[in-house]
């Protein structure tokens, strides 16, 4: 794998790598140099010291030729060697200074051949008193001539390196601030711009813009950088424009939802008689933002409708003068003067109700939530005016069955105490035209007491027409039931209601609440007891148990002749609850009343 590489004509990087390899390479030559340098002078101090070492040494051959000259010729062997040593040599053949080379010259040939010659001849004609100094004098002139040549020349290798040295701190430096100059302003400063960049596109603020210029790393970075922060800000724009319309959209649909919500709890809350048309029409044909839009209801066999609501005055009514051509089961769309008609029948099943329009000035179709929106209005509306037909059907049902109960109490109950009385004419009539009239009392008080029993019985039966089950169900109105009982009579009542999670249906609980009504109040008038309990409860096998009983005297013997009409209703009660009702007596004493049936809902569940 091959990494790319892009070419820079003026690469930060290849600043940076060339100042690196010049401050190498500068101290690489200043090191070389003063090795250099240092390796010349190495010899220069002994050469120094050599040379001086001659001055003395002319100085002592010329004192020991005077007093022993047997021992100068040692001195002048010593004195060669010295002339001749290693370090003098090199410095002679060496490409060095033309004025050190000279004076050892000089100093070299007046020695040997001068100075040495005359001495040794000396030496040898045995002849050293008159020994000439000059010469002596002349060699020493030149040995320090010699001494202060080195030490020149060693003053000026040392001034060399200093300059060296000085030079390659010189070039050091500019390369360093070469170096700092190119860190400072072609990497710091746009590293800092692209880092204070980034810092605001992480806080939020997409849009940025780095005016780095230069055709360096750096700069393909700033342009990169510049594009992504264009891109970035176009894309968050087009989202953020994405999630405006997302948003409006979802505001519209919230808003439509709320719409059908409302018309949906007020068509289920109230009949169509007080379902509010014309509020619906103006919120629709806001929303819609059309003001031409018509409502018109007719009958099954009508030919005009009988009701038009429109959004607003300015809306155009229907001109038809017939609605058979809008009675149709299925949405169409008509071309007319105005414009395009949009229809949507008010249908339920197979009746249709009406039909909503909308007028469109434009010859376009609708969009696809305004048509479904104006479906579901109308379907809406349909479910509000089958609603209201349902009720005033459940309504008339309502009063035939009321009606069947009343007859069905009157006939059980007055007409069977009717019918007794007139019995009882007829054998008052018989009795007096046979002119028995000791049979006249008898029968007068039968008359009473039936007389009595029918006005009691019709009290009852008013008593009865004016209960109802209200919103707390039968718990309370049988409640309410005993709580009157209580105030009529001074029995001990308890009762036990052990229903709450059975339900029963309307016919039930009122034969319920009418079988202990009629038992209570049987039992207040007829058993002289103290104690009535009433247990109405659930079995097992989730049937309906009634239980009432008392501690009175009990049933008579004939107990047909003894409110016989009560008892005769409570039996017929039981079997239209599909069971049957027990009464007898207790062992203990008292009266016994039970009752056992499964509820309706069991019959429908199985």
């Amino acid at each position: 794998m091959t990494t790319q590489r892009y070419p820079f004509m003026h690469s930060v990087m290849n600043y940076i790598h060339l100042s690196l390899v010049t401050i190498l390479a500068i101290a690489m030559l200043s090191i070389f140099f003063s090795f250099w340098l240092t390796e010349k002078t190495d010899n220069d101090a002994r050469a120094i010291n050599l040379s001086g070492s001659m001055r003395m040494q002319t100085y002592h051959i010329a004192l020991t030729m005077l007093n022993e000259p047997q021992q100068a010729r040692h001195l002048i062997s010593k004195l060669d060697r010295t002339w001749t040593s290693p370090i003098f040599a090199n410095l002679n053949q060496a490409q060095t200074d033309h004025d050190l080379k000279t004076q050892f010259t000089r100093g070299y040939q007046n020695w040997f051949g001068q100075l040495r010659p005359y001495l040794l001849e000396k030496l040898s004609d045995l002849d050293v008193s008159e020994l000439d100094l000059s010469l002596i004098e002349q060699q020493v002139a030149y040995t320090d001539s010699l001494v202060n040549q080195l030490q020149l020349d060693a003053e000026g290798k040392i001034r060399s390196l200093r300059t060296i040295q000085l030079l390659s701190l010189l070039v050091t430096v500019m390369v360093g601030s070469l170096i700092f100059y190119l860190l400072k302003n072609r990497v710091e400063e746009p590293l800092g711009q692209l880092t204070q960049a980034a810092k605001k596109i992480a806080g939020g603020e997409l849009e940025q813009h780095i005016p780095v210029s230069g055709d360096d790393e750096l700069g393909l970075l700033a342009k990169g950088f510049n594009q992504m922060s264009t891109s970035i800000t176009e894309t968050h724009k087009m989202l953020e424009s994405r999630v405006a319309e997302r948003t409006e959209e979802l505001q519209l649909n919230n808003t439509l939802l709320s719409f059908l919500f409302e018309n949906a709890r007020a068509v289920l809350d109230s009949d169509s008689r007080h379902f509010d048309y014309q509020r619906v029409i103006k919120t629709l044909s806001e929303l819609l933002q059309q003001p031409s839009l018509e409502l018109c209801l007719f009958t099954a066999r009508g030919e005009l409708p009988y009701m038009q609501v429109e959004a607003s005055e300015t809306a155009l009514h229907c001109k038809k003068t017939t609605c058979a051509d809008c009675k149709s089961n299925a949405p169409f769309d008509s071309v007319e003067a105005l414009g395009m008609v949009h229809r949507f029948p008010v249908n339920r099943g197979e009746t249709q109700y009406g039909v909503l329009q909308l007028r469109s000035e434009k010859l376009s179709p609708l969009p696809a939530w305004k048509d479904q929106l104006l479906r579901s209005v109308a379907d809406q509306f349909a479910i509000a005016l089958s609603l209201n037909e349902t009720r005033e059907q459940e309504h008339r049902l309502a009063m035939l069955n009321e009606r069947t109960v009343i007859a069905r109490e009157l006939h059980d109950s007055l007409a069977q105490a009717l019918s007794y009385l007139q019995i009882q004419v007829m054998r008052l009539q018989k009795s007096h035209d046979k002119q028995k009239y000791e049979h006249h009392q008898a029968i007068i008080d039968e008359l009473r007491e039936g007389l009595s029993s029918a006005y009691r019985h019709l009290r009852e039966l008013l008593t009865t027409f004016r209960l109802k089950i209200d919103t707390e169900g039968l718990e309370g109105a049988l409640k309410q039931t005993i709580e009157q009982c209580r105030k009529r009579g001074q029995m001990r009542i308890e009762f036990s209601y052990g229903l709450q999670n059975l339900p029963l249906n309307s016919v039930e609980e009122i034969h319920l609440l009418q079988i202990i009504r009629e038992a209570c109040q049987n039992a207040l008038n007829h058993s002289e007891g103290t104690v009535l309990r009433i247990r109405l409860a659930q079995t097992k096998d989730k049937a309906v148990s009634l239980q009432i009983d008392d501690d009175g005297k009990g049933l008579p013997e004939n107990p047909e002749k003894l409110n016989h009409y009560g008892l005769a209703i409570m039996m017929e009660r039981g079997k239209h609850l599909g069971g049957e009702l027990e009464i007898g007596n207790r062992p203990q004493g008292g009266t016994c009343i039970s009752l056992l049936f499964s509820p309706a809902y069991l019959n429908q569940a199985a």
